[in-house]
């Protein structure tokens, strides 16, 4: 009778291993592959371990804005951009936890303008459910993500159980290393100037959770030995004001620099109209000039040495493919 019992309990924790096994595969057929436009990090995982001195987070602004390959030109230095459409500054907290277990940067920079963003924006499916599987990815999904989503990030397939019918050769394809670390390429202009740009008011609840976010961050960096960049990037969602505020809370700390990239838009040198996408972002021609700024000022203010062993031919290759990305003409929207 014992024996009988034995065979039963081991017959069933197979059956639940096997079922387990079975709905992982299919929920990793079924779910969209994301290689581009933030949150893709498939490709961020093909990375060798520790081979990124900086890494780049934030919103849409940072992965349509910072080409790694033309930053390493300027500073010697490996980078990769992690961000996120509509991205949080809560959302960042995990995305950096996430990515110091295979990468160890020696400075990181957060792109600052998501104080202005609520609690939940737009994208928290895509942000929270490209990410691994773990702590990271539970946290944000209970501390990020509104109640009626959660759901379908804990099980994806009640997401995209009706994908069967839509696949494409693609889905079955593994994740290969991103020849652009993270930047989402974007070959057209919008004739516009980026003074359109509307510049938000932010709750005093809101300045509160997201300034926390950022203390959670400068804790992660100082714990790491790791340097941390606040940048407010070339745009006017963020006022004046909300940014002296920002730099009077961690301009004097230890290990942090403030970057406002409005300061230095001369030496950025972007032309009106011709290199942005929209109000926003640049496109490849804007970032291509933004980024060659980064990395010169990361060189000249950055104590950064770039690290031992660094595989100059692929960065060299990555330079070569933007490159010849950029080569043709950008075109005007529409």
């Amino acid at each position: 009778m014992k024996q009988a019992w034995k065979k039963e309990l081991t017959a069933l924790a197979v059956s639940l291993v096997v079922l387990g096994l079975l709905l992982g595969v299919m929920t990793k057929i079924v779910t969209p592959k994301q290689r581009e436009f933030g949150s893709a990090w498939g490709p961020f995982l093909q990375e060798e371990p520790d081979s990124i001195d900086v890494m780049f987070f934030g919103s849409s602004i940072v992965y349509c804005d910072v080409v790694p390959a033309v930053f390493w030109e300027q500073s010697g230095l490996t980078a990769y951009v992690n961000a996120g459409l509509e991205q949080t500054l809560q959302m960042t907290v995990p995305y950096i936890k996430e990515s110091l277990k295979t990468q160890s940067p020696q400075a990181v920079f957060v792109e600052c303008t998501g104080v202005v963003f609520q609690p939940y924006m737009s994208y928290t499916k895509t942000n929270i459910g490209h990410m691994p599987w773990g702590w990271n990815r539970l946290c944000a999904i209970f501390t990020c993500a509104k109640p009626e989503v959660r759901k379908g990030l804990l099980f994806p397939l009640y997401f995209y159980h009706d994908r069967w019918t839509e696949l494409k050769p693609d889905d079955w394809q593994p994740y290969e290393r991103d020849m652009l670390a993270g930047y989402t390429f974007l070959s057209e202009y919008s004739g516009k100037w980026r003074a359109d740009t509307e510049t938000l008011e932010i709750t005093p609840e809101d300045w509160a959770r997201n300034t926390a976010s950022l203390e959670d961050i400068y804790t992660i960096c100082r714990e790491k030995g790791i340097e941390l960049v606040l940048f407010r990037a070339p745009v006017e969602r963020m006022s004046d004001q909300d940014w002296t505020r920002l730099t009077a809370q961690f301009a004097d700390r230890d290990g942090v620099q403030m970057l406002d990239c409005n300061e230095y838009l001369d030496r950025i040198n972007a032309t009106p109209v011709t290199d942005y996408f929209d109000t926003l972002h640049y496109n490849a021609s804007g970032a291509a000039k933004f980024s060659a700024f980064l990395g010169q000022w990361s060189r000249d203010t950055l104590n950064l040495t770039p690290a031992a062993g660094q595989d100059t031919e692929l960065w060299q290759e990555r330079l070569a493919y933007f490159e010849e990305l950029a080569a043709t003409p950008m075109q005007p929207k529409g």
